[in-house]
């Protein structure tokens, strides 16, 4: 079959949603490639910048579906089908006619609303009477705001990606890559300890030649359900024993309580990382990633034409 337009696709995945499970916006991805049956050839199709373009068409259509308030974010990447949602799939056969409630429940969400302009004919009466203007919702903010927004989802999506990568790989991987991502930062030499018998230590950071004040390094893989809790981080911090520098990284979330615990500690700075965290410095430091195009946006200069 042709990959659905994105009017089409938007339904797509609100039905698809509709069993309300949560899912990763990753998953859903792969799971609607699937469920629509793309051949090998359609997979392949790709937009201007090398994306495939059923890719993009779910991917807008969750981050569209959950402005309107049609999908819910109940963690980081993770959505699932909201009451309105579930009676949008119910009262709308139409892709179109969804699309319409879609970008009107979105234009009312919008905080930069305007009135149509008033005509000289109209009467401040039919004026106070008149219905909010509905922007198309690639068009309610402005360029410049669309296009950190277009980033910001591309991001998003790479992120999700880094981290179902980094689950697919074995615990060693990961401990390879903290240490990897350490000495990128500028923080000194890094070696992986054993991966047994390490007493909770997975990697050192040598911060100078002769080894003074080394940073101690743990890397958790768990999955996005299983928090990281206060026992895990005072284990940690046993195992650090003299060494006054301690970084905490994991592919989920730390718990409250662990946190505060942390921040407290009086025996050793301890940093925590975590997979959203993680997955921001490993684009910022080109860990496990690489630039597929590289845009420039330009204005006028205003020195040359002579403007303050």
């Amino acid at each position: 079959m042709a990959i659905p337009t994105q009017t089409e696709m938007f339904q797509i995945v609100l039905r698809f949603m509709g069993d309300s499970k949560e899912r990763k916006r990753i998953d859903i991805i792969h799971n609607v490639r699937d469920m629509l049956g793309l051949s090998e050839r359609e997979c392949a199709l790709v937009t201007s910048s090398g994306v495939p373009v059923y890719r993009s068409r779910v991917s807008w259509s969750v981050s569209y579906l959950a402005r309107a308030g049609m999908l819910v974010k109940v963690a980081y990447g993770v959505y699932k089908i909201s009451d309105y949602g579930r009676a949008a799939v119910s009262k709308y056969d139409d892709a179109r006619a969804l699309a319409d409630e879609m970008n009107k429940a979105i234009a009312e969400k919008n905080p930069w609303k305007t009135k149509k302009k008033n005509s000289s004919k109209v009467t401040e009466a039919e004026d106070s009477q008149e219905e909010e203007a509905l922007p198309d919702p690639i068009n309610e903010t402005s360029p410049q705001e669309q296009i950190d927004a277009a980033f910001a989802q591309l991001n998003g999506d790479l992120q999700d990606s880094l981290l179902s990568s980094i689950m697919d790989k074995d615990p060693g991987f990961f401990e390879k890559l903290v240490v990897d991502l350490l000495v990128k930062m500028g923080y000194g030499q890094g070696e992986q300890t054993r991966i047994t018998n390490d007493g909770g230590i997975d990697g050192i950071i040598a911060t100078d030649a002769l080894g003074f004040d080394p940073i101690y390094v743990q890397a958790k893989r768990y999955s996005a359900e299983k928090h990281v809790g206060r026992p895990e981080l005072q284990g940690f911090a046993g195992a650090l024993g003299s060494i006054s520098r301690g970084v905490f990284i994991t592919t989920s979330s730390f718990a409250q309580s662990a946190v505060d615990w942390a921040r407290h500690y009086p025996h050793a700075t301890l940093v925590l990382v975590d997979g959203k965290r993680l997955t921001e410095l490993m684009i910022q430091y080109d860990l496990g990633v690489s630039t597929e195009k590289v845009y420039r946006i330009k204005r006028i200069d205003g020195d040359y034409f002579g403007e303050e």
